[in-house]
């Protein structure tokens, strides 16, 4: 799925492109993924509409709209959901979920080959309807708001497994499955270790990591610049690379499942609570020293 470096790459972008735009009409290829929320057919309450500016919700972007009443456009992307402009007489591409005709001649697409990411049409003051869009948690790349000591204090709360509390909008804007992985690679934590059992120092690490990961991720994006619907990855040190020798002991990666999603670790630098491949973490380097 897009993730947290990748939309804060492609929204400044849409939000450049499509500045005043005007909606002159709708393509819907894949009706499963659009909700209305509003009384309405798509084209009572979308066309004529002129885009008034897209930004970054946790693992949403939200278009919004000028004219009354006041209605926002979220698109969660999911799994497989990405972003195109192109020219609206261009070939359709298969996975085009719902197209935006703009008046300039172009297309805002939403491409989503499996149907499971989903474009909200929702009133400005309804975000609650919009499941994960209206409680985001604390902002992760802020120096300010994110500190160790407020990262300890929403840790303390937890009672589940690590990369669950990672993978929490509601409680940190935002991480996603691929950078949950390459976090918890970097701090050395098992993706499956109980929260309550992480000792400051475990804290300490994790939140360093985040902060180093996901800041360095959306350096690597904004620097590649890659076209709006591709997704850069490669960089990545475990997703997407299970079977592959960790970068850092030469050990098989693995997969795990953790609930409803699965999780890339190092077995040896990553050890479970049971013990196995012991790693002594008050000998373990802070990340700047590695």
């Amino acid at each position: 799925m897009p993730e947290r470096p990748e939309l804060e790459y492609v929204a400044p972008i849409l939000d450049r492109e499509l500045a005043d735009k005007q909606i002159t009409g709708l393509r819907i290829k894949k009706p499963v993924v659009l909700r209305l929320l509003r009384l309405g057919t798509p084209e009572q309450l979308l066309l004529g509409r002129s885009f008034a500016g897209v930004i970054r919700r946790g693992h949403f972007l939200v278009f919004g709209l000028a004219g009354e009443p006041e209605i926002d456009i979220a698109i969660h992307p999911m799994l497989a959901g990405r972003f195109a402009l192109a020219a609206s007489a261009d070939r359709v591409p298969g996975d085009l979920a719902v197209g935006f005709h703009l008046q300039d001649g172009r297309e805002l697409r939403y491409r989503d080959d499996v149907q499971m990411g989903k474009v909200y049409v929702v009133g400005r003051e309804e975000w609650e309807k919009v499941p994960g869009l209206s409680a985001i948690g604390v902002d992760v790349l802020d120096k300010r708001a994110f500190t160790r000591g407020r990262f300890r204090q929403l840790a303390r709360r937890r009672r589940d497994q690590v990369k669950v509390f990672l993978l929490d909008k509601s409680a940190l804007d935002a991480l996603g499955n691929a950078y949950a992985d390459e976090v918890l690679w970097a701090a050395q934590i098992h993706p499956k270790a109980m929260v309550r059992k992480l000792g400051d120092d475990d804290l300490d690490r994790l939140h360093d990591a985040i902060v180093e990961v996901l800041g360095e991720a959306r350096a690597e994006v904004a620097r590649r610049q890659p076209p709006l619907d591709e997704k850069v990855r490669d960089f990545l040190n475990v997703r997407g690379r299970s079977g592959e020798p960790c970068k850092r002991c030469g050990s098989k990666l693995r997969r795990a499942r953790v609930h409803a999603d699965d999780a890339i670790f190092c077995p040896q630098c990553q050890p479970d609570e049971r013990g196995s491949s012991i790693v002594n973490w008050r000998k373990v380097p802070p990340l700047s020293q590695r």
